[in-house]
């Protein structure tokens, strides 16, 4: 029941088009399972053969590699033993070799069946998902790749060999958990690029060819996951960031290797849809539509990333397609306070484009923000890892690259994305009025309308929990997507818009702001909001932040409107950092937030 529950609700945010295009689809699907049953893979139409190396032939890249960074010895040591770090946690055993269907937090061993009837949202057939594709996109193998190029170690490239060979043996072409997601497959050849421009830096242009027993089927099976993307690329109302991952993986795969004809079509096609996605998905000011900062953390960093690519390999992209890098760049800038990250708006499922090194990275956002600035700021190599390997890619004199130039201002404004930024003093606030997400669905998005969060000195006070799960536990999963989960007003105990399904939104809130404004001489910083989501019950929410950073003073007024006369309960939610506590205070309706440093506290 629940499934045919999830299926009319999604019914009800497609258009008739989308309908009629995921029939086709459907039908492609199980003529293309039948063929698949009787043994019919794509095939290229010559041998798949190395095209690009994305570092170049940089005869003193490692040195100067080795004049800031070292290798991570025990956690390379725990890969090539098969544990492996999984979203910061303890490394999981997943086998020696790889159990590449088994889950490894549960154990559950995914069946090998045609991928695209896989049900992997089900925890018992698959186990946690999340886990196993992490597993699948092999950017584990990249950490074992710097290593090899850093020290010549046959061990480190041996480790990479066996598990791309033993992946490549354990899933035939569209079969299994790992050949479910297009984005899953275009995120494995983007870790393989980057494995395969590793491996050149020592063995020269053969690279990742070299290294496996068999660089014709290496070289099929690469052609094989680039067909797969192509033609089932997520459209519709899933046209989200899941089709810039997917365009991304693609092109990228098309730069590195020479996949024939069918690969110079498929580059022009990717790279006329990256151009046409990236304007279409990210507002000109700069925000990410999904209005959730981790997809757009993700969003920016496969257009950075293509950008890169095309930069070393002589197809580069539009200067529009420059500007909204650059402008999504400088958002997380503003939204981020003095040395930290963001607030936790929207989901979050802490994936990469890359990775460099075997621990996950705490700071996923100055990582990534520090690439973007020594990239375009001019620097050799900046600071982070994943900053020198970005800026390794870049080494070209084909292009010249903009200036990427930030400074701390406030008040800033996002007005088509919805957030306005306030701040001074070491204080520092970002007040959400924007969108519920992207497209029909808007998959990503939270019922936050006019929250906010509170930075003081860098470190966040009022805060966004974030997302927690995905697929595991439908109950979390709908709060923290939920109202009462936000610094805002919940009414009569609903979400501001109504759940549709795990990523789905049936009705949904239009907010905006009614007013921005700087009164007596900059001492106030004024801003207000307003959004519908109660229209139905008869009520309406404006909230009016007024801030004094001199005063070190935060004014909230909401304003709710009611028609008739049935009476309405409304509710106002503030969450605190995980270490703040909250204690009375010397009056009543009067609370102490602290610390538990105790330098500093906020009278409520």
């Amino acid at each position: 029941m629940n499934q045919i529950g999830w299926l009319i609700n999604r019914l009800r945010v497609m258009s008739l088009s989308e309908v009629l295009f995921r029939v086709r689809r459907s039908v492609v699907q199980r003529l293309e399972q039948r063929r698949v049953g009787a043994g019919w893979q794509p095939q290229p139409a010559k041998t798949v053969q190395p095209k690009t190396s994305l570092l170049g032939q940089d005869a003193d890249l490692i040195s100067r590699w080795g004049r800031q960074h070292q290798l991570d010895h025990l956690g390379l040591d725990a890969y090539l033993a098969g544990r492996i770090n999984f979203f910061g946690h303890e490394p999981l055993d997943v086998g020696n070799p790889v159990a590449w269907h088994r889950d490894p937090v549960t154990g559950i061993e995914a069946p090998l069946v045609f991928g695209k009837t896989l049900n992997y949202r089900d925890d018992s057939v698959v186990g946690n998902v999340k886990f196993i594709w992490e597993l699948g996109r092999h950017q584990h193998l990249v950490p074992l790749a710097i290593a090899y190029a850093v020290t010549g170690e046959l061990r480190y490239r041996e480790a990479i060999a066996e598990q791309i060979d033993g992946w490549i043996e354990q899933n035939p072409y569209a079969m299994g958990i790992h050949w479910c997601s297009a984005l899953e497959v275009s995120l494995r050849l983007i870790s393989w690029s980057l494995v395969h421009s590793l491996l050149a830096v020592r063995d020269g242009e053969e690279g990742l060819f070299a290294a496996v027993q068999d660089s014709a089927s290496l070289g099929a099976v690469i052609y094989q996951q680039a067909h797969f993307v192509r033609h089932f690329l997520s459209r519709y109302s899933s046209a989200n960031n899941h089709l810039i991952g997917e365009l991304s993986g693609l092109w990228v795969a098309c730069q590195v290797f020479d996949l024939g004809e069918q690969g110079r079509v498929w580059s022009n096609f990717a790279q006329e849809e990256l151009e046409r996605e990236s304007g279409l998905q990210v507002h000109t000011d700069g925000v990410d539509k999904e209005q959730a900062f981790y997809y757009h953390l993700w969003v920016l960093e496969y257009l950075f990333f293509v950008w890169l690519v095309g930069a070393r390999c002589n197809h580069p992209f539009s200067e529009a397609f420059t500007s909204r890098i650059l402008a999504m760049a400088r958002f997380l800038e503003d939204a981020s306070p003095d040395g930290g990250e963001p607030p936790q708006v929207g989901d979050a499922d802490d994936g990469f484009v890359a990775r460099f090194q075997p621990t996950w990275s705490p700071r996923p956002y100055r990582e990534l923000l520090d690439a973007i600035a020594s990239v375009f700021g001019g620097a050799d190599d900046g600071n982070s890892e994943k900053a020198f390997w970005y800026c390794a890619m870049a080494k070209t004199d084909k292009t010249p690259y903009p200036v990427f130039e930030w400074q701390r201002s406030y008040p800033v404004i996002y007005p088509q994305g919805g957030y306005a930024v306030l701040g001074g003093a070491g204080c520092h606030l970002v007040f959400d009025a924007g969108p519920l997400g992207y497209l029909g669905i808007a998959a990503h998005g939270h019922a936050d309308a006019l929250s906010f969060c509170l930075a003081i000195d860098g470190e966040w006070w009022l805060v966004d929990p974030g997302t927690y799960a995905y697929h595991s536990d439908s109950g979390w999963r709908s709060y923290f997507r939920g109202t009462s989960a936000h610094n805002t007003i919940r009414v009569n105990r609903q979400d501001q818009s109504q759940i549709g399904g795990a990523f789905m939104w049936l009705r949904k809130a239009v907010a905006g702001f009614e007013a921005v404004a700087e009164e007596n001489n900059e001492i106030y910083q004024i801003v207000k909001g307003r959004h519908d989501g109660y229209a139905a019950i008869g009520v309406s929410h404006c909230r009016e932040l007024k801030l004094s950073a001199a005063k070190q003073q935060l004014e909230i007024v909401d304003t709710l409107k009611s028609r008739g006369r049935q009476g309405k309960v409304a509710e106002i939610y503030y969450h605190f950092a995980p270490d703040v506590d909250i204690e009375p205070g010397p009056e009543a309706h009067c609370w102490i937030a602290v610390r538990e440093d105790r330098k500093k506290r906020l009278v409520i």
